[in-house]
């Protein structure tokens, strides 16, 4: 494969950051780390492409930004779509191995970004909340990946990712490797449990359907 890009990043692995920084209504955010906003493409399944569909009167991909800004003052956009580039103004960037899922997009925003970490935000996952990433965040141990996990099971995509990753990830793209639980299993991940109650912010939208349940869950805790 002939699209390899090595980082020459180096950073401290001995270093632990806290949350010092705080927005300007006071609420805790990530500090040193990038939010990356796994976007997608054409979406098959779905049938047309996710970010545009609405819930209310916005659209996943602004539900997701929103919440983007409430864990970091660092954000970016992971998408092959041109017409993201062209409606946000933030950092939108394509894979670095096309074509090759997820595990890719993760790569990809770990070599942009500026950060140590990155956290991951799928845009078919609108229910999230910061309170998630928080948890997560407090969990990290000698700088491997930190993922969510329901009783249902893991959550690959709600996750936390350091930059000393990148060469097992690019070298596992390169071996035509793809499977996302398969790399946290080889970089030793954190795994935090979330309890029962909080399974329905890991609804993910897949099917027009998918899409419709939850248009009706929000609609009902504003009514209650």
């Amino acid at each position: 494969m002939t699209n390899k890009l090595k980082s020459t990043k180096k950073f401290d692995s001995g270093k632990r950051f806290q949350f010092i920084a705080k927005t300007s209504k006071g609420k805790m955010i990530l500090n040193d780390c990038t939010v990356a906003i796994i976007a997608g493409g054409r979406s098959k399944r779905f049938g047309s492409p996710k970010f545009k569909a609405k819930i209310g009167n916005k659209r996943l991909i602004e539900l997701v930004l929103d919440l983007a800004y409430r864990i970091s003052t660092e954000c970016m956009i992971i998408s092959g779509l041109e017409e993201i580039r062209e409606q946000f103004n933030l950092p939108v960037f394509d894979d670095v191995f096309p074509q090759c899922g997820p595990l890719a997009g993760i790569h990809s925003a770990l070599v942009h970004a500026k950060t140590e970490w990155i956290a991951i935000l799928p845009v078919d996952m609108p229910l999230l909340k910061e309170s998630i990433y928080l948890k997560l965040w407090t969990n990290r141990r000698d700088n491997v990946p930190v993922a969510a996990r329901t009783d249902r099971g893991l959550e690959p995509m709600v996750s936390l990712w350091h930059q000393s990753a990148i060469p097992t990830i690019q070298n596992a793209l390169e071996n035509r490797k793809f499977k996302i639980h398969q790399m946290l299993e080889t970089l030793h991940a954190v795994f935090v449990l979330f309890p029962l109650e909080e399974n329905i912010h890991f609804f993910n939208v897949n099917y027009p359907n998918d899409l419709q349940l939850i248009r009706s869950l929000v609609k009902g805790d504003k009514d209650e």
